[in-house]
């Protein structure tokens, strides 16, 4: 009896496998995630970490997708994501290994308003830059980045070929206006008050 696209869609599940550098501490740890996955303890090295390293490492492509080191993390990592194969094609960026993968763009277009609305961390920011050319795109290649040549074919026959061509030619500019409102600490001091009167040219502010 042949097999169903959806059970063959299903054995195609490919994962992501994210460590969060921020969390990831294991020289505070017992490498848990190590010791408690079932591919390791087959042999094979699909989580590889010691006391000594800074940051541990998931093979995506020996990872089965049980979540027992998401569970077994004293720091909470770990993320693993599974995705269907057929995102696989296609990646637009992705800045290391165990990070997070940004599949396809919004497309602009003359006329209409685009809006990009999601949790922290689903690649809002990292798309934006990309359609403002603050960004080249990697198509997840980030070992080895490829050029505009190769960037452009990817999106061959799409609007976004277009697209990017008049980015790179300057007939077309894209502004951004950054809004890091958790750098504001970072960037300025005092109080909001003391921030209004030290920026009141004017001199009309209500008392």
């Amino acid at each position: 009896m042949p097999r169903s696209k959806a059970t063959e869609e299903t054995d195609k599940l490919t994962r992501i496998a994210i460590v969060n550098s921020d969390k990831c501490k294991p020289k505070r740890c017992r490498q848990e995630c190590k010791k408690s996955c079932p591919v390791v303890r087959m042999g094979k090295l699909c989580i590889e970490v010691s006391p000594n390293d800074k940051l541990a490492s998931i093979s995506e492509e020996l990872c089965i997708g049980c979540g027992i080191c998401v569970k077994k993390c004293p720091f909470e990592a770990i993320t693993i994501i599974n995705l269907p194969s057929n995102l696989e094609k296609d990646t637009t960026h992705r800045y290391s290994q165990n990070s997070f993968k940004l599949h396809r763009l919004p497309i602009p277009r003359p006329g209409e308003v685009l809006g990009l609305v999601g949790t922290n961390g689903i690649g809002k920011s990292t798309a934006l830059k990309i359609l403002a050319g603050k960004q080249k795109p990697n198509l997840g290649q980030f070992a080895n980045p490829p050029d505009w040549t190769v960037i452009l074919n990817h999106f061959r026959g799409s609007e976004l070929q277009n697209y990017f061509t008049k980015i790179l030619e300057d007939d077309l500019k894209a502004l951004i206006k950054p809004q890091y409102v958790d750098q504001i600490p970072k960037a300025v001091k005092g109080t909001v008050q003391q921030l209004l009167d030290k920026k009141n040219e004017r001199d009309n502010q209500n008392p």
